[in-house]
């Protein structure tokens, strides 16, 4: 067990404990008049000085020293520390919980922790920026982040999570699920009419099926030239053409510049070269929401600081109402010797 003190520079206070001292050494004890009825048989005698050469009533002396250190001691706001409260204080949590989710109930979060808000906001990342600045100015030894959310694609990544210092823990809930309809729009590069065509296709998954919804499709100039020899050219348009039949996949900024290729000498061959030159993004069809294994690699456990911070449940109150109570001894103890 050991005692330490929120603001441990009021001990300089200590410097003048000699006040308690001089104190007691300058009082003087009042003196109790003696009435005689007459002195006509007392001899007279010669007045001597008398001084206090030697400290007197040890035990009042000690009492007001201990008065002083302990008021002192009361000013310093002393907090005694034991194994139990260390355990305490060292479970001691700041939570602040970021809700994407309005209608996620985060009461039971905010119960179990010392220090606890709730952040909301348009975009999660702002919302996380929020939370983050008010953990730092939070003092319990540990600080976490917990994010209410369904987590959808696209709303939510880790590079939300970039900001957050190491020592903060982030824990995430998911409070809802996706959609069970997603959509997805792909620009295509075809043949239509005797004519390449610029085709946008809508595809619709549902658990069970999978639907194709061609929304509109306009003529193109052609954007696509196979340079090869004049031997070699007619059979280049029949592979271009063959190729466009099968459709090329298109980028989502579409085709923006004419397109120029070495003819290959087959069509499978020029299928690569064109779709490894439009660079287009395969349809990896990835979950609306993040996976747990995503949601795993975000969260971590929150880090104790390495330092307590204790916390005052008290002690400065009892210091000083034991001061008050040496008060109240001390006058006693004055009275009495007083009269002695």
């Amino acid at each position: 067990m050991s005692i330490a003190f929120q603001q441990p520079g009021v001990w300089w206070a200590g410097a003048v404990i000699g006040l308690p001292i001089a104190i007691h050494l300058l009082s003087r004890a009042r003196r109790s008049p003696i009435r005689f009825p007459t002195v006509r048989f007392l001899e007279p005698t010669r007045l001597s000085a008398v001084s206090r050469s030697r400290i007197q009533d040890w035990p009042l002396l000690v009492l007001r020293v201990a008065i002083f250190l302990l008021a002192v001691a009361a000013l310093a706001g002393p907090i005694i520390v034991t194994p139990l409260r260390e355990a305490a204080w060292r479970a001691r949590v700041a939570r602040a919980v970021v809700l994407e989710d309005r209608t996620a109930a985060p009461d039971d979060e905010l119960r179990s922790a010392a220090a606890g808000a709730v952040f909301a906001r348009a975009r999660l990342r702002d919302a996380v920026a929020d939370a983050v600045r008010w953990l730092e100015q939070q003092s319990p030894t540990m600080r976490e982040l917990v994010v209410m959310s369904a987590f959808r694609r696209g709303s939510t990544d880790a590079a939300d999570f970039a900001a957050v210092p190491a020592q903060i823990g982030v824990r995430l809930i998911r409070t809802g699920e996706g959609s069970a309809v997603r959509t997805r729009e792909i620009s295509r590069l075809t043949w239509r009419d005797g004519r390449p065509a610029r085709t946008l296709e809508q595809l619709v998954l549902t658990p069970t099926s999978t639907e194709v919804r061609e929304l509109n499709a306009e003529p193109l100039e052609p954007p696509i030239r196979i340079v090869a020899t004049p031997a070699e050219q007619p059979a280049a348009d029949a592979a271009l053409r063959a190729v466009l039949h099968r459709g090329l996949r298109l980028p989502p900024a579409g085709l923006l510049d004419r397109i120029e290729v070495d003819w290959p000498g087959s069509v499978d061959r020029l299928a690569e070269v064109l779709e490894a030159r439009l660079a287009a993004s395969r349809d990896s069809w990835e979950p609306e929401t993040l996976t747990d294994d995503e949601l795993a690699a975000i969260a971590r456990e929150p880090a104790p600081e390495g330092r307590l911070v204790p916390v005052d449940t008290g002690d400065r109150q009892m210091a000083w109402a034991l001061v008050v109570a040496l008060l109240i001894a001390e006058g006693f103890l004055r009275r009495g010797a007083a009269w002695t």
